[in-house]
Order: C-alpha cells, then sequence, then structure tokens
C-alpha cells in the first residue's frame, strides 16, 4: 500500500487514460449492423411464387391444386404465415420476420418465405 501514496498522477495521465477507454468502443462502430429487408420471397419447392415489397401493406393466399393454403401477410416492414391448414403451424408460430435472411418455413407445403436484400451483395460468391 505504501507504492500507492508514491504515485502522483498527472494531467497528460487522466487524458491518456479516456483516450484508451473511449477508443476501445470504438470496435463498435465496425460490428455488422442488421439490415432491414426491402422485400420478400414466398418460394414452393424452390420455385418463387410471389414476391412482396415489404414497405406496403398487403396481404395474399397461396393456394395448391391439392388443398393446401397459407394466409401470406406483410404488415409495417414485416412478414408472417398468419394462418395455413399444415397440421404443426411451425410457420404460423414462427411469426413475424423482418430482417434479411430471415425464414419462416412450412414444410408440409413445401414453402419458404425469405426476406430477401434489396440491394445485390457483391462480398458472396452467389446471388440467386
Amino acid at each position: 500500500m505504501k507504492f500507492l501514496k508514491e504515485i502522483k498522477i498527472k494531467p497528460l495521465d487522466i487524458v491518456i487514460v479516456l483516450f484508451l477507454f473511449l477508443s476501445s468502443f470504438s470496435v463498435l462502430a465496425f460490428l455488422p449492423k442488421k439490415e432491414a429487408g426491402a422485400r420478400a420471397e414466398v418460394r414452393v419447392n424452390g420455385i418463387v411464387v410471389k414476391s412482396f415489397d415489404l414497405s406496403q401493406d398487403d396481404a395474399w393466399t397461396y393456394r395448391s391444386k391439392n388443398g393446401q393454403w397459407n394466409i401470406i401477410e406483410v404488415k409495417n416492414g414485416k412478414i408472417r404465415d398468419r394462418a395455413d391448414n399444415s397440421p404443426d403451424q411451425i410457420a404460423v408460430h414462427t411469426g413475424w420476420i423482418s430482417n434479411v435472411g430471415q425464414t419462416a418455413v412450412c414444410l408440409p407445403h413445401h414453402l419458404v418465405i425469405e426476406v430477401m436484400s434489396g440491394q445485390k451483395n457483391n462480398e458472396v460468391d452467389y446471388n440467386a
């Protein structure tokens, strides 16, 4: 404890400590941010059957030839499978999705809702 009494803090020491403290948070500026999606696609068996602009509220019912149906809803920049006649209701329970890359999947109907970026990403090797 004797050595603590001998340490004298100079004004420049305070400046250096504050600079180091604040610069440690600069890493937060480089973290990836979640990008809000501009559009979403509904695919059945891998084929796009409908695209949605997430900035426009909309509702659409997908009906297949074998009696399967899904009600897709877009509201406030989000999309969801509001209702369907699948036995497990997993896509319905997924709820609203809005971030690029998020999906809602209805396996019995082979239906996938995916939020897509409105811009082409040149950093990936493959763009569908």
